[in-house]
């Protein structure tokens, strides 16, 4: 039977996915972050547990999800008033969107951005199709961070592609451009950064 898919293509964010993030983009370190489709706040507060100097602004288009805004981000308006409610641009837009419509909001998050917007994306996101290709071959991605395949729906089977990092940065950013983020599903990779680093970080609890 096929899946039904949940509204607003709403799918929490995994800690272990966070952490491929925040380890391989040692520029993200602090400023104002806009999470634009924000949902349950589990990409923000594992965001916000590792890079405490990070503020946020919270959006989501559901009313029944805690947030700053509940706009349609698809629309240039919305990130204009958010942009003009809270009297300054964030640093950075980081978001994983909902796969359906993330086309629609990526070229507007990289506009509004200072430094930089990071979108969590199916692997399939940079083939040049027609509705994203055009914008693509205009505005290619600066660093791509490859996770291991999740299981979004909690029940044990993974997606049928997995999910990369997409970053664009508008500031330089370090070597290496193409990250395979290998050991952060089952933890191996935060034990290893965690003895490099003299056991800051807390393990976060491994979904299959």
């Amino acid at each position: 039977m096929r899946a039904v898919r949940r509204t607003n293509d709403f799918y929490e964010t995994a800690p272990w996915q966070v952490d491929a993030l925040v380890d391989n983009l040692p520029e993200l370190t602090s400023g104002l972050v806009l999470c634009p489709c924000v949902g349950d706040g589990s990409l923000m507060r594992r965001l916000e547990a590792l890079r405490p100097a990070l503020a946020f602004i919270t959006n989501d288009i559901d009313p029944a999800k805690e947030a700053d805004f509940h706009l349609d981000m698809t629309h240039a308006d919305s990130w204009t008033c958010i942009i003009r409610a809270v009297g300054a641009r964030p640093e950075w837009v980081i978001e994983n969107y909902p796969f359906n419509v993330e086309h629609l909001m990526v070229p507007y998050a990289l506009q509004a951005a200072m430094s930089g917007s990071i979108a969590m994306a199916r692997v399939s996101f940079t083939e040049p199709t027609k509705n994203r290709g055009p914008w693509l071959s205009e505005h290619p991605y600066d660093k791509r961070i490859t996770l291991e395949r999740h299981s979004f729906t909690a029940n044990g089977q993974t997606d049928s592609a997995t999910t990369d990092w997409l970053v664009w940065a508008k500031v330089p950013i370090q070597k290496p451009f193409g990250v395979s983020a290998y050991g952060y599903r089952d933890g191996s990779a935060q034990r290893r950064w965690n003895v490099a680093q003299g056991g800051l970080r807390v393990d976060p609890v491994v979904q299959a």
